[in-house]
């Protein structure tokens, strides 16, 4: 039943270009995620992001079997957002000079990934709610309670030691 969808003429083509668009995404951050734990000093931090990509491949399996459970199969389709997202990770790698700040502007990049799938997210369970798509719901919900746990480890990371020592480098720096 799979069939290529070009425009969202209803809710439920709007749900499957989102679950696409999700499949897309959990793609590109598996692989920028070993990138950022390479990229941390901090360990808990380099830790939080390499435990992270375990748990995004298997966002991965479930937005597939989400999918699946409506009669449909991944396609291709790019999200030029997370793209953005993923080159300011980048970016900030390549130019950021202390080990203390790169932590903290880590952490600043992955929550904006955070923020940005808890949306999505939400999004595409209501929708599959409403839709009574009730396998994928309970897939979206899981994954979903999976991101935000991920953004208050996140947190607490950075307000645990992270950001106060990105501080103090500043401090020393400019001393």
């Amino acid at each position: 039943m799979t069939h290529k969808i070009m425009k969202g003429e209803n809710l439920h083509d709007l749900f499957i270009i989102k679950l696409n668009s999700l499949h897309y995404i959990e793609k590109a951050l598996v692989k920028a995620l070993p990138k950022m734990a390479k990229a941390a000093s901090d360990p808990d931090l380099r830790e939080a992001f390499t435990s992270h990509m375990h748990e995004t491949e298997t966002h991965v399996a479930r937005i597939e079997a989400a999918l699946e459970s409506i009669g449909e199969r991944p396609q291709k389709l790019e999200v030029a957002a997370i793209d953005g997202l993923i080159t300011d990770a980048e970016w900030c790698i390549k130019n950021t000079k202390t080990d203390e700040a790169l932590d903290a502007v880590l952490i600043a990049c992955a929550q904006g990934v955070e923020h940005y799938e808890t949306a999505l997210y939400g999004t595409a369970r209501e929708w599959a709610r409403l839709l009574g798509h009730t396998d994928a719901q309970d897939l979206l919900e899981e994954t979903l309670t999976e991101e935000e746990a991920a953004n208050t480890k996140l947190s607490d990371l950075a307000m645990g030691g992270i950001n106060e020592k990105a501080h103090t480098e500043i401090a020393a720096i400019s001393m």
